[in-house]
């Protein structure tokens, strides 16, 4: 009975949630904008290359694949973080529906991953068509003649990826939500300087290895970087040839970041307790 009401009211929360999100808009209309976006970001990073490519360097198709998908799947990401950083704010301030929530019979739990679902879905279909454009643009009109074949792809291999780096981002966003609930300051900037850390650290752009050897560490515990990665293995796009390797700490750093964020929730929600902080309104 207790998880069966547990999915019911992520259900549900799912659902308030795509309302939320997409500002009570046309379906049509938001799903458009959700496509636009990530594009953009692609086209410019893509461009980049392609006119560098110009100078006589000569166009690294590995490479620009290797770009295309990474940022295709960075989408999870940003998305993820940043909506659920935003989360407790919204919820607290501007509805005010937050502690009514909290003191209900299905607590703030089945809310907060509920809500984070409706991100994974949006990212979905940002990845899908951002695939799609990219091979219909770069090597249907541009004809770049790109190594990405959509038949081929590994699933077997990017299911579970998929499954657990999802998994992982939810429990990093379940974090940032916990985090927002005892402070009323960070949720501007929390979930989209997380996003920009993991772009910078977990080889978005470029191999880890090219980055500075003294953060090299930081990036070897991040969830995202061992996502990237097998995703990109799954594409036949790898580098280091061990997929399942990847897919190994991918799930020791997911099981280990859920951990950690059950952790800090619990701190900060004894803390917003004690304190009072459910209902704190932030007026700027």
């Amino acid at each position: 009975m207790a998880i069966a009401d547990f999915l019911k009211s992520a259900r549900e929360s799912f659902w308030v949630g795509w309302k939320v999100e997409s500002n009570w808009a046309d379906p049509v209309l938001f799903a458009t904008y959700r496509i636009v976006q990530p594009l953009a970001s692609l086209l410019i990073v893509a461009f980049i290359v392609i006119i560098g490519a110009s100078t006589g360097v000569g166009l690294q198709r590995d490479y620009l694949a290797r770009l295309i998908v990474s940022t295709a799947f960075f989408v999870y990401v940003a998305q993820i973080t940043t909506n659920m950083g935003w989360l407790v704010h919204t919820d607290r301030s501007r509805y005010e529906v937050l502690k009514n929530i909290y003191i209900s019979p299905g607590t703030l739990h089945p809310y907060i991953i509920g809500r984070g679902l409706v991100s994974v879905v949006n990212a979905t279909i940002s990845v899908i068509v951002t695939l799609l454009f990219s091979i219909a643009v770069f090597n249907g009109i541009l004809n770049l003649g790109i190594p990405i074949n959509l038949l081929s792809v590994n699933l077997l291999l990017l299911v579970p990826t998929v499954l657990l780096g999802v998994s992982g981002l939810i429990a990093v966003g379940y974090m940032l939500s916990a985090i927002n609930i005892v402070s009323n300051r960070l949720e501007f900037i929390l979930g989209e300087s997380l996003a920009g850390i993991f772009f910078l650290l977990g080889g978005v752009i470029f191999p880890v290895t090219a980055l500075p050897s003294q953060v090299q560490p930081l990036s070897a515990i991040l969830p995202i970087t061992y996502f990237l990665d097998a995703v990109r293995d799954s594409f036949g796009l790898g580098t280091t040839g061990s997929a399942l390797l990847d897919l190994g700490y991918l799930f020791v750093t997911t099981i280990g970041i859920g951990i950690f964020a059950y952790a800090v929730y619990r701190k900060a929600e004894l803390r917003a307790k004690r304190l009072g902080l459910f209902d704190r309104k932030s007026e700027y």
